[in-house]
């Protein structure tokens, strides 16, 4: 409708808006406007072609039509409970199926991890495609709240800002790494030459 009139698209607002007010909903299982009102929404046609079927009259009156809507008003508070807790209950499959996906991480003080290359997706013009996206490895120093950590470098500088425990993840040293370590943690001496060397 709007692509064949694109500048008279405010004249069909009221129409759209209705037809999204009284659209049936899947989480809350009835209409908003049903939630609103306590009932269906029904246009005065509708209502001439119900009175005649139930009562054969061509027209209602207004005393009619308001005690047949304060009838079904009673329903509302019994519409609105079951609305909320549908909300409520496909609000916790939601979370239920996000969690699955969700690797809980956590480090300790002396993990070694590494961190993500910021800004995220910049691309070294050196490198291009293949420019690395973490770098590495750091020593976590400290926990904060909130899943943040503090990281110094392994030569001992500190990085001046905490790092979200999403932006990291757990470095596994290579073989050769654990070996070299072990190397300089058993003989300080022959490491110190071989470094000189």
């Amino acid at each position: 409708m709007i692509k064949d009139n694109p500048r008279e698209w405010s004249d069909l607002l009221l129409d759209i808006l209705w037809a999204y007010r009284t659209s049936k909903r899947d989480a809350i299982d009835c209409t908003p406007y049903e939630l609103v009102y306590g009932h269906e929404a029904i246009l005065p046609v509708e209502v001439n072609v119900r009175t005649i079927r139930v009562t054969g009259q061509r027209c209602m009156t207004v005393e009619a039509y308001q005690e047949a809507m304060s009838i079904m008003n009673l329903d509302v508070e019994v519409r609105r409970e079951q609305a909320l807790n549908s909300l409520i209950k496909q609000k916790k499959l939601m979370v239920e199926a996000y969690n699955k996906r969700v690797k809980k991480k956590s480090f300790k003080v002396d993990d070694l991890v590494w961190k993500v290359r910021l800004p995220i997706g910049h691309k070294d013009h050196f490198y291009g495609n293949w420019t690395p996206q973490w770098e590495g490895p750091f020593r976590v120093v400290k926990i904060y709240s909130g899943n943040s950590y503090g990281l110094r470098h392994t030569d001992g500088k500190m990085i001046k800002t905490n790092i979200n425990g999403k932006f990291i993840k757990a470095y596994h040293p290579t073989i050769w790494e654990k070996y070299a370590w072990n190397i300089q943690k058993s003989f300080p001496e022959f490491w110190e030459n071989m470094r000189k060397w």
